[in-house]
């Protein structure tokens, strides 16, 4: 199952490390510099008094070029600490009021004023502070707030740190999860199958890449399972071909040596040793071809062996071994019609073993048509494949041998004999078609019909 793409989980990945890992930063810093103001002494110059309402200091004030009035429980001016700019010696609430909400208004100066002390009628100090004095800035000093307030500082450093820290964790495990994991089961695959274990498949839900390369390595196991069949089976029909070779092959190496023993022993009348070298000339033959057969057989079924491909004029090979057979056909007693066309066809192959193929198919049709008197060959081409077919009117094949007619040392006959061919004709034929990317396959009608299919090229003489 596809979750998908493992690049764009890596950017994310990375996108929410860099993204908590500001907001740590920004969010510990603030906290801090929070932390930090509000445990820090203030540095604007303010009126400091005692527990009974009297003025301890006012020396920051006076710096500023301000001064304090201390005014009675009826708002007048008592006592004057620093010099006075303005001559208001008395005062009223509504004033006072007034002044505080419009930020001192229009005057030059600024005026703050704050109880004497918590008894009721303990009177008023009033400050006064000029407005060129002093602008009112805001500087974000986190460095300064931290030095000022050290054990603030160490604490956001470890809250920091170890947020960071749990930060990368968990971005780790999340990378593991996602990579890390469907590496292992793959790496874990490979050994199992190096280990020589069958039919291994990987199943895990994860990102898209990681499913490709799952299902390329199911495929690859798949294959490989396919193709060790393939080779046992291959093996078993090696084993098989040369079991029934030997077999085969006893019989005229048999004759051979007892007619060679009647000749050396001169058992053989004088009017007879025609027919025993006759003999001898056949059964040779017939070795001879069987081996051919058998090492054209093992050939095509090799993967190394490349077969000489070339444009190649069908219709014209299809002619000329037609022509080579057509002798042999009518001297058999049978009527070879031939339906090829004038023109080419032009397909991408080896000349000598098609024509092998097309004779095989007129020897096989020849043969084994016991009750029939016609043999056909004809051809057409269409949808971009030449078809070519040779059709006898005998009767059909029976069913016990349609699997398996194509199989090395399969007969027509119900019978083994050595009046018959190797058993290898067709085997070669399919096989050397297939090797041409085409199809040999048998029909049945009135008679039987073998045709082939191959890919035809477009070529200009």
């Amino acid at each position: 199952m596809k979750k998908g793409s493992i690049f764009r989980k890596l950017i994310a990945s990375y996108f929410v490390f860099a993204v908590s890992a500001i907001v740590i930063v920004v969010g510990v810093s603030v906290i801090s510099v929070i932390l930090a103001v509000a445990n820090s002494n203030p540095a604007f110059p303010v009126l400091l008094t005692d527990g009974d309402g009297n003025i301890q200091d006012i020396e920051g004030i006076q710096r500023l070029g301000g001064w304090v009035e201390e005014l009675d429980e009826d708002y007048r001016v008592r006592s004057i600490y620093g010099e006075k700019k303005t001559e208001t010696t008395q005062y009223t609430p509504e004033f006072l009021l007034e002044w505080t909400d419009q930020k001192s208004g229009n005057s030059a100066f600024h005026l703050y004023w704050q109880k004497k002390s918590q008894e009721e009628d303990s009177g008023y100090y009033l400050i006064y502070y000029p407005k060129e004095a002093f602008t009112i800035t805001y500087n974000f000093n986190a460095s300064s707030l931290l030095i000022m307030a050290p054990e603030i500082g160490r604490w956001a450093g470890l809250v920091m740190f170890a947020l960071l820290l749990a930060d990368m964790v968990c971005v780790s495990l999340y990378i593991s999860r996602v990579i890390h994991r469907p590496l292992q089961n793959l790496i874990s695959g490979m050994k199992r199958v190096e280990q020589g274990e069958e039919r291994v498949e990987l199943s895990m839900q994860t990102e898209r890449e990681f499913v490709e390369i799952q299902k390329a390595f199911n495929r690859m196991t798949e294959r490989l399972q396919e193709q060790k069949a393939e080779n046992e089976r291959m093996g078993r029909n090696r084993q098989r071909m040369l079991l029934e070779l030997s077999h085969d092959i006893r019989t005229p190496i048999a004759t051979i040596k007892s007619s060679a023993f009647a000749l050396q022993e001169g058992m053989v009348a004088e009017e007879n040793l025609k027919q025993y070298y006759n003999t001898i000339v056949l059964k040779a033959d017939r070795v001879n071809q069987m081996s051919e057969d058998l090492f054209t057989m093992l050939k095509m079924e090799s993967a190394d062996y490349v077969i000489a491909f070339q444009n190649t004029d069908i219709a014209e090979l299809a002619r000329r071994v037609c022509a080579e057979y057509y002798e042999e056909i009518i001297s058999a007693g049978f009527e070879f019609v031939i339906a090829i066309p004038e023109n080419s066809i032009y397909v991408n192959g080896d000349e000598k073993l098609l024509a092998r193929v097309i004779g095989n198919l007129l020897t096989n049709a020849r043969k084994y048509n016991q009750t029939g008197r016609e043999i056909q060959a004809g051809m057409m081409e269409e949808y971009g494949e030449v078809s070519l077919w040779v059709q006898d009117d005998g009767i059909p094949i029976g069913a016990e041998l349609r699997d398996m007619m194509f199989a090395a040392f399969v007969r027509g006959e119900s019978t083994r004999s050595t009046k018959g061919g190797t058993g290898l004709g067709l085997a070669i034929a399919k096989a050397v078609v297939e090797k041409h990317g085409g199809a040999l396959s048998y029909q049945e009608g009135h008679g039987n019909r073998f045709e082939m299919r191959i890919p035809t090229v477009s070529f200009e003489t």
